[in-house]
């Protein structure tokens, strides 16, 4: 019996371990399926973008998206589609068979912004220019009161120099990468693509979106010969589309001031006992007006003792105020803005002064087929200069001899009043006085802008 159950213990472990051996497994290949695909590529509010690349990953070539988004390829049914544009972060969207893929949205990078800059009439991102361009943080330079844009810029860009004599109002020299010619050395401004000359100080820095500085030639060439000195790129506000009404304002009041002990001048009493002991000296008599005490100190005929720099220099004040309306609907944007400019310069008289009223506005339509652009900007200014010297002319209520102010301040007597009832001469009394008219440079600048971009056009905006 035992014998019997040990035979049959050994059959079973036999045919057990004759089933558990591996049988050989026969390997196949198939290539992947490739199918066409299609779908649309949306930005984060649902509109379509117009150029954005698509191709598959890990491989050569793609497509872009047409006026409404859409997009259409070749893919293999189990790979990776790869969505690119610019200011955009990129997206991988797998294929899994479908030959309709649902929307893909992308997402603002805005590092990336940061990157793009305008040259000529198109973008590119920084990292692929060629050529010496500079990009201006336009949020950061408003934060200090500037009258002019081109005084914005002053030690904000590598290689770029401007110099102003200070004067509320004054057109500063600007130039790009020292001095390439005996004629004009200011760079040209562009502003929203159109040229406008080789001077804006007219123009309110607060309507500015973008600002960017073309340095050299190749960077400016688009421009021609205008380009010489560099290129200077403004881009203004606009609204935004299916945006209401959007009001912002911003303003500021400030104060000027000269620096009070920069110069280290005599008054009365130090300057009647330099004159008293030149005079000794030099054994010449003593000019009229000041003696000698029995001690030997000259002093003045009277108690005068004028501080010239106080009877000159007076605190100044600067304001601004800035209204922006933006908004925009399906296919329209607006915006509107209101600056108002003043500053009183820190000279007694009639100033400097310098006043700015600006109004702009910008408005965009499209269609499908179809995109309009108008842009409107008015300017007046109303600016009392200060010339060099005041020799033959009557100068912000001040009268000299051969010199400007400063320097005269600097020179005048300390026992000389400034002001006598029974010398003193009358305006009406001096011809050139008469004659003066203090609001003698007005400015006025308009700007009207209205192009009409077909679709193809459109790609390269």
């Amino acid at each position: 019996m035992r014998k019997q159950l040990f035979s049959v213990m050994l059959c079973l472990g036999a045919v057990g371990g004759m089933a558990t051996m591996p049988s050989p497994v026969r390997a196949s290949i198939t290539q992947s399926q490739t199918i066409k695909v299609k779908g649309q590529v949306v930005d984060e509010k649902g509109e379509p973008l117009i150029g954005a690349t698509v191709k598959v990953k890990n491989a050569k070539g793609g497509v872009v998206t047409d006026l409404d988004g859409n997009f259409s390829l070749e893919a293999p049914a189990g790979g990776t589609l790869v969505v690119s544009y610019i200011g955009y972060k990129d997206r991988e969207v797998a294929v899994r068979n479908r030959a309709i893929i649902d929307q893909i949205a992308l997402e603002q990078d805005n590092h990336t912004l940061d990157q793009v800059v305008v040259v000529g009439y198109g973008t590119q991102k920084k990292a692929d220019l060629t050529g010496s361009v500079a990009v201006v943080d336009a949020e950061e330079m408003k934060k200090v009161s500037n009258s002019n844009i081109s005084t914005m810029l002053e030690g904000k860009v590598a290689g770029v120099q401007i110099t102003s004599d200070g004067q509320p109002g004054a057109d500063p020299s600007v130039r790009i990468r020292g001095i390439g010619t005996f004629g004009s050395q200011a760079p040209l401004y562009v502003i929203d693509g159109v040229p406008m000359g080789t001077t804006i100080r007219d123009f309110s820095p607060n309507d500015i979106e973008t600002i960017q500085v073309l340095k050299d030639a190749a960077a400016g060439a688009i421009y021609g010969s205008r380009a010489a000195n560099g290129v200077i790129i403004i881009t203004t506000k606009n609204g935004q589309k299916d945006q209401p009404l959007k009001v912002n304002y911003s303003g500021y009041f400030g104060v000027d001031s000269a620096d009070k002990g920069v110069y280290d001048v005599m008054n009365a009493d130090q300057y009647s006992q330099y004159i008293g002991q030149a005079a000794s000296n030099s054994g010449t008599p003593v000019p009229g007006g000041y003696t000698a005490d029995a001690n030997g100190v000259y002093h003045f005929l009277d108690n005068t003792n004028t501080d010239w720099f106080d009877e000159v220099f007076k605190t100044g004040t600067r304001m601004n105020h800035h209204v922006d309306l933006s908004g925009g609907g399906s296919h329209n944007t607006y915006n509107v803005g209101l600056d108002y400019y003043n500053q009183k310069g820190i000279i007694e008289g009639a100033g400097p002064n310098y006043k700015r009223y600006t109004a702009r506005v910008n408005n965009t339509f499209d269609t499908k087929f179809i995109k309009f652009r108008t842009g409107l900007t008015y300017s007046h200014s109303n600016q009392d200069n200060m010339s060099l010297s005041n020799a033959s002319e009557y100068v912000q209520g001040l009268y000299g001899d051969v010199t400007n102010v400063l320097r005269g301040t600097l020179l005048m007597q300390p026992t000389i009043k400034a002001y006598d009832p029974s010398t003193w001469v009358l305006d009406d009394k001096v011809g050139s006085a008469s004659s003066y008219n203090y609001d003698a440079l007005v400015t006025v600048f308009i700007m009207t802008i209205f192009t009409v971009t077909s679709p193809l056009q459109i790609l390269y905006l």
